[in-house]
């Protein structure tokens, strides 16, 4: 499998192609919101919401899965990993290889996730910060990782 940076264009057209059961991640821009709503009781959060948008893909022939992160004053958040459901592995793969792709780039990396996702995030490294109901009734976990 080979693991680039790619644009929201071919994201987008990868995303409308997929039979996303999760409505919380139909929609990038609407998902991004979250950032929004918990920088209510995590202001710092906020500024992921401004930052730059950037893309890592997996392939194997074709996009296999997709992962968004951004990178503000040497902090990472990332989040959006979505994979395609008959490619096991691909989303865990395209997460590892975040760090080694944004070496150097950040000494703290944030990241949210339900419960549901909290042991797949803890196998990554994340480490459990606080947990929030936001006000569209999503509760979530901050998280976060640092480097040594």
């Amino acid at each position: 499998m080979i693991i680039k940076n790619i644009d929201y264009i071919e994201v987008d057209s990868w995303l409308k192609q997929q039979n996303l059961v999760d409505t919380w991640h139909a929609d990038f821009f609407e998902w991004k919101k979250h950032l929004l709503l918990a920088s209510k009781k995590w202001p710092w959060i906020k500024k992921f919401y401004k930052g730059k948008d950037n893309w890592l893909g997996i392939f194997d022939n074709d996009l296999k899965a997709i992962y968004w992160y951004t990178i503000v004053d040497n902090e990472m958040y990332d989040g959006f990993l979505i994979s395609d459901k008959k490619t096991p592995g691909a989303g865990i793969k395209l997460a590892r290889a975040l760090t080694d792709v944004t070496t150097n780039q950040w000494t703290k990396n944030w990241s949210m996730c339900s419960d549901k996702y909290l042991k797949f995030n803890q196998r990554l490294g994340y480490v459990e910060q606080d947990k929030v109901k936001l006000n569209n009734g999503y509760e979530v976990w901050l998280l976060c990782r640092q480097k040594f």
